[in-house]
């Protein structure tokens, strides 16, 4: 699948509109603009599992399946990239090449628009699993991102988590997305934590996501702010967005005791978790719809987007 460099004005809408909203927290706005120079957008809208520029590590079958359907929000493509988060499985990570890669150094918001299926889906509340999605590097991050340990490999990692789990003891559910930078050996961790050694997490209340609704999730990295922030909105049947509660959390980037990564694919991650046993932690349907990437953090106004490029 190509990347589509030039987006439809509806769905470039909805980014900007978001992005806005997490900044200023105003009620939900759209409006018509032309995509920032450097935007990529990968539009889910056949089989992506043949493309050459499509890179997939573990056994996608039954994980990662095309199904066909109407368009879910204005600008939206017919069907989508449908993934069965299913943790007693082992990992499957499906990846799309950036056209450039991105780092520590540089402001940039990814973005995911998605839909969580209620058919079928279970959380156990006695596990802790999430449905998981982000920015990665093809050659140092490997699939150990689970187990807290020495064989921890998830270096240069930067991930939208949801923990969907309700526990009777520690509440939920939770928005918990992760950065992993480098391994880190001078870190006094490293011996007994590897890339848990060097990384940093966000925590927030408790983030209901709603079934059956299309949900657009974004990864802004700002790095003069020393913060990641993470957030997810509503698609509305009018392009507009309407906030979560809940749904907005800051992954401080000051925790990293080596602050370098880089990345030059996004993607999925379904991962197994070794800790359940026969009873899956998450077992979920998700169908994914685009996938993108724009340098720089939108501005702050309406005005702003409407007349000025992206930073």
């Amino acid at each position: 699948m190509l990347a589509r460099h030039v987006l439809s004005h509806r769905t470039f809408t909805i980014l900007v509109a978001l992005s806005l909203l997490v900044a200023a927290r105003t009620p939900a706005v759209a409006a018509d603009v032309l995509p920032a120079p450097g935007a990529t957008l990968f539009v889910l809208d056949h089989d992506p599992l043949a493309d050459v520029d499509v890179t997939v590590e573990g056994d996608p079958s039954g994980r990662l399946t095309f199904v066909d359907g109407p368009p879910a929000f204005p600008g939206d493509a017919p069907g989508a990239l449908r993934a069965h988060y299913l943790t007693t499985e082992p990992t499957v990570r499906i990846g799309w090449t950036l056209p450039d890669d991105v780092d520590e150094r540089e402001p940039f918001t990814a973005y995911a628009l998605f839909e969580i299926r209620s058919e079928g889906f279970h959380a156990d509340p006695d596990g802790f699993m999430q449905i998981a999605w982000g920015l990665w590097n093809s050659t140092t991050t490997g699939l150990e991102r689970i187990a807290y340990g020495p064989g921890a490999d998830s270096f240069e990692l930067l991930e939208f988590a949801w923990f969907p789990n309700v526990s009777p003891v520690f509440g939920g559910p939770y928005l918990s997305p992760a950065l992993f930078a480098v391994a880190d050996p001078d870190n006094p961790a490293w011996p007994f934590a590897g890339a848990f050694a060097n990384a940093s997490f966000g925590f927030a209340p408790p983030a209901e996501l709603p079934f059956d609704t299309p949900l657009l999730a974004t990864i802004e990295h700002r790095p003069a702010a020393d913060l990641v922030t993470v957030t997810v909105h509503e698609v509305l049947s009018s392009g507009e967005l309407a906030p979560i509660p809940g749904a907005v959390t800051l992954v401080p980037l000051a925790w990293l005791s080596r602050r370098e990564y880089r990345f030059d694919r996004i993607g999925l991650a379904l991962y197994h978790d070794p800790f359940s046993g026969d009873t899956p932690a998450v077992d979920a349907l998700v169908d994914v719809h685009a996938l993108g990437l724009r340098r720089g953090v939108i501005v702050r106004r309406v005005e702003d987007a409407l007349s000025a490029p992206a930073r």
